[in-house]
């Protein structure tokens, strides 16, 4: 008399030991760990991430891989350092509260200690506004800083126009992403700063990509960082009805001398010549 199917692989499922894994099935970042065995492998898993729970071959989740609890820890440190080189920080490691100056002018102190509170529990929107030279990008940068080295928190620092070059680089067919991943991550990042608003080159989905981001994050009301130089109508007719509500957006104006001179890096700028737009 024939075997009963299910005999059949009840006998087989015996053979098949119980941590053995698929790597065709295994996220492509972790193909190559797969065979490294060393004193840091999970003991659950054996540092391959993945596990086949031990149940019968009639339960529907037989033969299926499930993640174990170290993958997420991986792919948590593997976002990380995605996310710290697009914001490239290995330029704006100095730029920290520790060695911003706010005593150049009254703006500059007003400034710091917006964005230094601001670095310790972030909730909604700063804006940053302010001539070139003004101490923006430091301020910015070291919230990064503070939410990475301090709170441990994801957050990424993108100029603007470096942001969208990014977005384009996932239509080349050699992009090891997609558009859609890049895009969800920075869209999903826990804390963004939005660097040099409207010095980007203004195609119309340069200025379509930048109301999607900024809308989402507008919506879901998240931490948002935003420097720009620009008066308002310079700002597309839609960004700027977000970034014009006061209920989320907290404004700062630096009008201070030229602050990379104050620190002796560049040379002077003449007062005069340095524009302050006026933001709600």
């Amino acid at each position: 008399m024939a075997r009963e199917l299910s005999d059949i692989l009840k006998e087989l499922s015996k053979k098949i030991p119980k941590n053995s894994y698929n790597p065709v099935a295994l996220p492509k970042e972790l193909l190559e760990e797969q065979t490294k065995k060393n004193e840091n492998d999970c003991p659950i898993c054996g540092g391959v991430g993945w596990l086949r729970l031990d149940v019968p071959v009639d339960h529907p989740n037989f033969g299926k891989l499930w993640p174990c609890k170290c993958y997420s820890k991986r792919k948590e440190e593997l976002l990380r350092k995605e996310l710290e080189e697009l914001s490239n920080m290995s330029h704006l490691r100095q730029k920290t509260f520790d060695n911003f100056d706010p005593s150049v002018h009254p703006s500059a102190a007003t400034a710091f200690e917006a964005t230094k509170q601001y670095a310790e529990n972030p909730h909604g929107w700063i804006m940053l506004c302010g001539p070139c030279g003004s101490g923006k990008t430091h301020l910015a940068a070291a919230i990064v800083n503070y939410s990475i080295s301090v709170r441990q928190s994801n957050s990424l620092f993108m100029i603007v126009p470096d942001l969208l070059d990014y977005l384009r680089e996932t239509f080349n067919p050699k992009s090891d992403i997609t558009y859609d991943e890049r895009f969800l991550m920075i869209r999903e990042v826990p804390l963004l700063v939005l660097d040099d608003l409207g010095t980007e080159n203004a195609t119309s989905w340069a200025r379509e990509k930048l109301y999607q981001l900024i809308n989402h994050r507008y919506n879901s009301e998240m931490p948002t960082v935003i420097t720009t130089n620009q008066p308002p109508e310079a700002i597309d007719d839609r960004i700027r009805s977000r970034l014009s509500d006061t209920r989320l957006v907290m404004h700062i104006v630096l009008d201070a001398p030229d602050y990379r001179y104050q620190q002796g890096k560049h040379s002077p700028t003449r007062k005069s010549q340095r524009k302050v737009y006026a933001w709600p």
